[in-house]
């Protein structure tokens, strides 16, 4: 018979109100690696509480391949959203973006390991802060690679955390490498600023067209006037 013990230590860089968290960083007592670990968005606020994408992440940390000694949780937005953040009325999130560069620069040796997974692609204030954040990451760290959770069978591009434990939850995980797609580089964004506003073009003209052939319809003729009762047919 054994004992085995373990401890956990957690932090969390939130914002006055706890409306905002810009970092959630959870300790081991054991060696291992460091990463920083890029989401989408926080869930929770308090240090003894931890949302399903952290159980995942943690119950895989000791994982031959990974063992990790620390884990510094940060996103993409620093809104706090208990459940999927709605895209409406969103924006590039600036101060959280200078939170990253400063978190960046101070942990140097830290891997940067990315795990957006494919939800909210098509939102403009995702697309751009992914294309400002990996310019950022160009910057400071042009030399280095990036990482992604890995695991047999996993093909998936930046797997989400919750995906890869729910998908892959019984599988040793590893990291392996990332690389950043086209369309979130600076080229790429390019494009697809050049396409929608073709695209907006496009409407516009379709809209003015169709409202000009309506103006140039010619007006239906009013009926006849009704004959007079008293007129005999």
């Amino acid at each position: 018979m054994m004992e085995k013990k373990g401890t956990l230590t957690t932090k969390i860089i939130c914002n006055d109100d706890q409306t905002h968290v810009y970092e959630i960083c959870r300790e081991f007592d054991t060696e291992g690696e460091e990463i920083i670990l890029l989401t989408l968005f926080p869930t929770v606020t308090e240090p003894n509480k931890c949302d399903l994408s952290g159980l995942h992440m943690l119950n895989h940390a000791s994982d031959e391949g990974l063992e990790l000694k620390k884990i510094h949780f940060v996103f993409l937005f620093s809104k706090v959203s208990a459940s999927r953040l709605s895209t409406k009325g969103l924006r590039f999130d600036t101060e959280n973006m200078d939170y990253l560069r400063n978190l960046f620069t101070r942990l140097p040796e830290a891997k940067i390991v990315i795990s957006f997974g494919a939800s909210m692609d098509k939102c403009p204030a995702v697309i751009e802060s992914k294309v400002r954040l990996f310019q950022i990451i160009k910057e400071l760290r042009a030399e280095e690679a990036l990482w992604q959770i890995s695991a047999d069978g996993m093909e998936e591009e930046s797997p989400h955390i919750l995906f890869a434990g729910i998908r892959y939850g019984n599988e040793k995980w590893s990291l392996c490498h990332y690389r950043v797609p086209h369309r979130f580089t600076k080229e790429g964004y390019d494009l697809y600023l050049a396409n929608k506003e073709e695209a907006r073009q496009r409407f516009i003209k379709n809209v003015l067209e169709v409202k000009k052939e309506g103006q140039e319809k010619p007006e239906k003729q009013g009926k006849g006037k009704k004959k007079d009762a008293n007129q005999k047919s």
